[in-house]
């Protein structure tokens, strides 16, 4: 792993992105939505930043199986259900700091690989 694909770097990354106190821990698993409130666009961005500052291949990357999106809320959520019938939780994978570095050390996002 070079120098800028360090726990530190990633550390440096996490805080600036998502505007965390030097205080604050930051762990392997730190969840990015539940711990460092980062969802919707802030979410998007946030990932998108990390795909080119870390130079990690997409891969099997999926927003939505991490993230809600912008906007989606209650009524969201009764008029996708119960009005179109069509299946909707509000229930994500977490997405860890841990699974940043994991994915760092493969250089692509492989969604088995890093949440195991």
């Amino acid at each position: 792993m070079s120098d800028r694909h360090t726990w530190e770097a990633l550390e440096a990354f996490v805080r600036k992105e998502a505007a965390v106190s030097d205080k604050r821990l930051i762990t392997e698993h730190t969840s990015l939505s539940d711990d460092l409130g980062q969802t919707g666009d802030d979410a998007d961005i946030f990932m998108e930043r990390f795909f080119d500052r870390f130079d990690v291949d997409r891969g099997d990357y999926d927003f939505g199986r991490y993230f809600l999106m912008e906007g989606e809320g209650l009524l969201y959520h009764v008029l996708r259900k119960y009005l179109l019938g069509k299946p909707h939780t509000f229930q994500r994978h977490a997405l860890t700091v841990g699974m940043l570095s994991k994915a760092m050390a493969l250089g692509t996002w492989n969604s088995e690989a890093v949440e195991n």
